[in-house]
């Protein structure tokens, strides 16, 4: 501070080139002030990577919700198409399973059986 007294542009000349000048009085109170401007920036810092990882994240979830609808839809189609196969192979005059068991009555000699329940079905319709 004797400096200071001594030479009044010292401080003006300091601050300039973005030093402070500090007494031993004055000293711990700078410190704490830094100290605190440097949390302050940490979480500011923290709380714009928070933004930006929450940002990706809906990012990603709304990549994944439209997977999981595609998902959905081709899971309709296929049953859909299942459903359509199984009733071409069980209903109707002209069914495959009547079919078969029409040439089974015929005396085709098979070596396997279809299940009873898939029969029932062909033949009921």
């Amino acid at each position: 501070m004797l400096a200071i007294a001594q030479d009044s542009n010292l401080w003006q000349d300091a601050w300039a080139k973005n030093v402070l000048l500090v007494s031993p009085s004055t000293l711990l109170f700078v410190v704490r002030t830094v100290a605190h401007l440097w949390r302050q920036e940490q979480q500011t810092h923290n709380a714009q990577d928070i933004a930006k990882r929450g940002a990706e994240l809906y990012d990603k979830l709304v990549g994944f919700v439209d997977d999981f609808e595609k998902i959905g839809d081709r899971l309709k189609q296929t049953q859909k198409s299942y459903d359509d196969a199984f009733g071409k192979f069980t209903s109707g005059r002209g069914n495959v399973i009547r079919q078969a068991e029409m040439l089974k009555d015929m005396g085709v000699k098979p070596t396997k059986s279809l299940s009873p329940m898939i029969v029932e079905l062909g033949l009921d319709n």
